[in-house]
């Protein structure tokens, strides 16, 4: 793994609509994976969800993660590395906000509509990345 440069980061993540793969440890010692929207402010990764969501605990009680952007289709190229994350409170509502925007557009649909009922109890998950690995394997996949 390389050490992250805020330059190469921003490349791989800033405008992929797919989602995080956030993965953690249980209380129990089992790790587990979660997909959540993301969004990249400043070199680190934003998700929202919901404060009584079991990533939360899971990250409070053990905040470190591992992670990948990458999407399912060939040729596979992505982005993966581990981070340090903070759960902030405060900044629930403006990160569902911009997620919404990003991944939904503009336009009212039933799901932002379904997103913004319960904003009161929106936490975000600040990830600050430590190492990254950006992998590209469309040379060889390329007769696929």
């Amino acid at each position: 793994m390389q050490k992250l440069t805020n330059k190469n980061f921003v490349e791989i993540v800033s405008d992929n609509k797919i989602p995080i793969r956030l993965a953690c440890i249980k209380p129990s010692g089992s790790p587990t994976v979660v997909s959540l929207w993301y969004v990249n402010i400043n070199g680190k990764i934003y998700c929202a969800t919901q404060k009584a969501a079991k990533i939360v605990s899971y990250l409070e009680k053990n905040p470190i993660c591992a992670f990948e952007i990458a999407g399912d289709k060939p040729p596979y190229k992505g982005t993966r590395g581990e981070g340090n994350v903070k759960i902030l409170e405060e900044k629930g509502l403006e990160i569902l906000n911009i997620l919404i925007e990003k991944y939904l557009g503009e336009k009212e649909s039933t799901l932002s509509k379904f997103l913004k009922r319960n904003t009161s109890s929106e936490v975000a998950i600040e990830i600050t990345p430590q190492k990254i690995f950006n992998y590209d394997y469309t040379k060889r996949m390329k007769d696929i």
